[in-house]
């Protein structure tokens, strides 16, 4: 049996599912824009900050405590009532934007009998659901604090992107899959999933931009482009 991950935001979906989430909250009236603009502002450094895979520690803390400021609105929220939420959400905000392409190979190593997690630097509350809903085994995200059944506002654990994602994984099957898998397939359109990508047997880019497109030449791994449909284009992405 073998394993696939695929990043979810701008590779399974065309847009970030973290941001999605800051709009809804502001759409159903749990935000305000005024938090939402001062997100904007802690967002992730460009990915041309890691050229060639490195990746700064101030680079780090910059993107540990915008998630960290994002995770505010839940603070004190119960856990039922934000799964609602968040069910809402997946319908209205992350399924009309999942890739047709991204669809099919889903499907392929279903019918291969891979097993498949989806990996994310939004939060679990978030990547567990969707998961779930594109019929992955599992899904692996930020851990937000949790206390008494209800949201502490805090982050928790490994920062979920580049050697802190492969770090999550790394322990996640040595937890939960020790030896299960004959290979791993990886699929991201992200620098910042260098270490991932080159942890994995098969590697894929999806849409890379060209600093990742040209590693990805100089490694051997696959590079896919799959386009925003125009059906796509005009109303979700």
């Amino acid at each position: 049996m073998d394993l696939a991950i695929f990043e979810l935001d701008h590779t399974l979906i065309c847009d970030d599912s973290h941001n999605l989430w800051l709009h809804w909250l502001i759409s159903q009236g749990y935000a305000s824009s005024d938090e939402l603009s001062h997100y904007r502002l802690h967002a992730l450094p460009a990915q041309n900050s890691v050229a060639g895979g490195q990746f700064s520690p101030q680079s780090a803390a910059h993107y540990s405590d915008y998630l960290a400021r994002a995770f505010v609105p839940m603070s004190g929220l119960s856990c039922p009532t934000v799964a609602n939420w968040v069910q809402r959400f997946i319908h209205r905000d992350i399924m009309p934007r999942v890739y047709p392409q991204a669809r099919e190979k889903l499907e392929w190593h279903r019918a291969r009998g891979d097993e498949i997690l989806i990996v994310s630097a939004s939060g679990e509350h978030l990547v567990k659901p969707v998961a779930r809903r594109l019929g992955a085994q599992a899904g692996i995200g930020l851990k937000a604090g949790v206390s008494n059944q209800r949201f502490s506002g805090v982050v928790e654990g490994h920062l979920m992107f580049h050697q802190g994602r492969l770090d999550r994984l790394k322990l996640w099957l040595e937890t939960c899959k020790p030896d299960a898998y004959q290979q791993i397939f990886a699929y991201s359109h992200t620098l910042y999933d260098q270490p991932l990508l080159e942890f994995a047997d098969v590697s894929t880019v999806i849409n890379p931009g060209e600093a990742l497109q040209n590693i990805a030449a100089e490694k051997g791994w696959h590079s896919q482009h799959w386009p925003r449909y125009p059906h796509l284009q005009q109303t979700a992405c």
